[in-house]
């Protein structure tokens, strides 16, 4: 996934989460929420995990890097690390993500197969 298809894939969500607001508005049963003018780090997080499955090495590696500290450390706790090594530093953290989230897992199916 390359980055014009990544903020194709953030804009799109973007308007489902509007669309779903209105939609609430609409029937009554949520008041509108306050509009963001920033994208919080945590939808980033949260957005990147859930493409994992679908990301070759490299370009998460390449995606990894465009994080900050705190969202790797973010990543890390998702990918199933430990709360305690999420402040150790960026290298180490993206090497373990990597770790974790892919070559654990085809190391296992290998061996399973």
């Amino acid at each position: 996934m390359d980055t014009k298809e990544r903020k194709k894939i953030l804009s799109i969500v973007k308007k489902i989460d509007k669309l779903k607001e209105e939609l609430l508005e609409l029937i009554g049963n949520e008041q509108p929420k306050e509009k963001k003018t920033n994208k919080s780090a945590s939808d980033r997080v949260v957005i990147f995990v859930q493409n994992i499955s679908i990301l070759s090495t490299d370009e998460m590696e390449k995606q990894l890097h465009e994080f900050n500290h705190k969202e790797l450390g973010d990543i890390f706790l998702e990918v199933g690390g430990s709360g305690g090594d999420k402040r150790k530093p960026k290298a180490w953290l993206i090497e373990r993500i990597l770790w974790l989230a892919k070559e654990f897992i085809e190391g296992h199916k290998s061996i399973r197969d």
